[in-house]
């Protein structure tokens, strides 16, 4: 069992995702304690530890980045709930389904470009109410964006990830069979938003923890956004770091490594107070779920979190509907509602920078998506094949005995066990923070001049693809009905030709979708181009980042509009082309049979 699942190549893929994750955890924890050989610097010491701990903007610094990130999981979580639990079994939820795919393509670098557009004092938002409502014939001089205590980062994070978490729960609803819960309870008198509150929501939550992690981590992380829409001055401890590992003395490299360290223990620790937190109000809540109210004053919570839902997807709207005005606008003054003249000036002027920065963006994320759907075919390839033979093999045709129902208990978690491994390398990189642990790798990578090469990119960028599209292909590909294939290996005895076009012919709507995802995740990395690039390979993100500060709002709405149209193109592919390829395909053989006819 053990040799089937860690084959030489099954082990290669371990080996290949394991050392870049291992290089850049010790290429953060070695000069973090003075030991950094490419500064000529072989002493250990603990004086960099020390200097970080009297940095005048630690304190500040870890307190916005636990603020903002802690206070946009638990709204998003909020939010999220809310919005499933009032909308399940109307016409709502389908509704919501169906705007999810959009929104999830879209960057979170754009969605913070659009909400700056939108907030600003001289934005869209006070441009419609302006001058009839509030007076205002010129911009005010208010902070509603970059402000001090970190509010618009917080609501940027919460845009973003509540469709994410909404995702997840809706996927994670049919492990649960929601709807004969509902029907049972509410037959013996429950209203619908107690059932989900008593019953629904304590069996969800083990099923979405690592999402919520994972919300978690980046929350705590994000560099793009904040540097956006978060405060400067003090800025996110994220921020803080890259702008340590960036700096021209090289000695705040250490300073940064520990930093670094410093961060992934914050995360850790706030994860554990966050299932103690947990726990105690699921033991202080136990007594009110089992008093038999039919209802409670608690339910408005849910009704509150689904309005405020609500307006989050309205307000994400806008800011993206912000974007392709501003790159088509001319001559737009304040307070005016729309832009008083159009032109395409701004995309001509562009033009000679996006198109080499978008065929790049392009070249990135469709190397790195294939080489991830490959990756997880293989992988869930070799498992299922393992499980094959584990049943024929050595699995009796009756587990009769309990010696035997044992054997099969201790075989099935021996499968487990092989795929821990893999799975937590997967997991690994969107758990840890991205400023430290790429920062590690890109030693390695000027070490061995590596840098600024596509290769280098692409592989970075693949740390963080191939977990999104490993989990949205394994539940269908595991759920594939193998007997197709292995009756059509029975008719023509040509297995790899089968696999191709009917086992993937069969899952293509799957595959398509996992290319969808896989490509918009690509398309919004920020940091790992900006450290494996430096600077000679650029792609739409960190470009729309780059400008964003620059005040040309004409200009940042070009670039995050391309930024957007193309993981939306990406959603559209994956819904249209699984309905029309096999009329396409019949299409064209029946096309190249008439051809071959008419010469004949």
């Amino acid at each position: 069992m053990r040799r089937a699942l860690f084959s030489p190549i099954y082990l290669l893929i371990i080996g290949l995702l394991g050392t870049p994750i291992i290089i850049g955890i010790f290429g953060i924890l070695l000069p973090a304690f003075g030991y950094f050989p490419a500064l000529d610097s072989h002493d250990w010491t603990l004086d960099y530890w020390y200097q970080l701990f009297r940095s005048p903007s630690l304190s500040s610094s870890l307190f916005l980045s636990v603020f903002t990130g802690v206070t946009a999981t638990i709204i998003s979580l909020w939010l999220s709930i809310s919005l499933i639990s009032m909308s399940y079994h109307t016409s709502w939820y389908e509704r919501l389904q169906r705007i999810l795919s959009p929104i999830l393509s879209v960057s979170h670098a754009s969605i913070a470009i659009g909400l700056l557009f939108l907030l600003s004092p001289s934005g869209w938002l006070l441009r419609i109410v302006s001058p009839d409502v509030t007076g205002f014939v010129r911009p005010p001089n208010w902070i509603t964006v970059q402000d001090p205590y970190g509010l618009s980062l917080i609501l940027a994070l919460v845009i973003k990830e509540t469709p994410y978490l909404l995702f997840v729960i809706a996927a994670a609803l049919h492990q649960l069979a929601p709807t004969q819960a509902l029907a049972t309870c509410q037959s013996l008198g429950y209203s619908k938003l107690t059932t989900w509150r008593k019953v629904l929501l304590p069996q969800l939550y083990p099923l979405i923890r690592l999402p919520i992690f994972i919300v978690l981590s980046f929350s705590l992380t994000v560099v793009d956004m904040a540097l956006i829409v978060g405060p400067n001055t003090p800025s996110t401890f994220a921020v803080l770091l890259l702008n340590w590992f960036n700096d021209s003395d090289l000695s705040h490299r250490y300073v940064a490594s520990a930093g670094a360290i410093m961060l992934v223990l914050l995360i850790l620790a706030i994860i554990a107070v966050w299932e103690l937190a947990r726990t105690l109000v699921q033991k202080m809540v136990r007594y009110e779920r089992i008093n038999g109210k039919r209802s409670g004053f608690t339910d408005l919570f849910l009704t509150i979190g689904a309005f405020l839902g609500a307006w989050s997807f309205v307000i994400s709207f806008l800011s993206l509907l912000v974007l392709p005005i501003w790159a088509v606008a001319k001559r737009w003054r304040f307070p005016d509602v729309f832009p008083s003249q159009f032109s395409l000036s701004n995309l001509e002027r562009a033009w000679p920078v996006l198109s080499s920065t978008t065929s790049q963006t392009l070249i990135i994320a469709i190397s790195s998506t294939l080489i991830a759907l490959a990756i997880s075919i293989f992988v869930l390839e070799l498992i299922r094949a393992t499980r094959q033979t584990q049943a024929t093999k050595h699995v009796p045709a009756k587990a009769q005995t309990k010696a035997e129902i044992r054997n099969l208990n201790t075989r099935h978690t021996t499968e487990q066990d092989g795929q821990k491994p893999l799975l937590a390398l997967m997991y690994l990189p969107i758990l840890l923070p991205q400023i430290g642990f790429l920062f590690g790798i890109q030693v390695l990578l000027i070490s061995f001049d590596l840098n600024g090469h596509y290769l280098s990119v692409i592989v970075m960028h693949l740390l963080y693809v191939l977990p999104y599209v490993y989990l949205t292909l394994s539940g269908p590909y595991q759920s594939f009905e193998h007997a197709y294939l292995l009756e059509a290996n029975r008719l023509n005895k040509q297995p790899a030709r089968n696999f191709f076009s009917i086992k993937l012919a069969m899952l293509k709507a799957s595959l398509c979708t996992a290319f969808a995802i896989g490509f918009s995740v690509s398309m919004a990395q920020y940091l790992p181009t900006l450290i494996a690039g430096e600077g000679r390979i650029t792609t739409l993100t960190t470009e729309a980042v780059a400008l964003a500060t620059s005040g040309d709002r004409k200009k940042v709405g070009v670039f995050a509009l391309v930024q957007i149209l193309f993981p939306i193109f990406a959603f559209a592919a994956a819904h249209i082309i699984p309905t029309y390829w096999t009329q396409w395909r019949l299409n064209t053989k029946n096309a190249l049979r008439g051809s071959f006819v008419s010469r004949t």
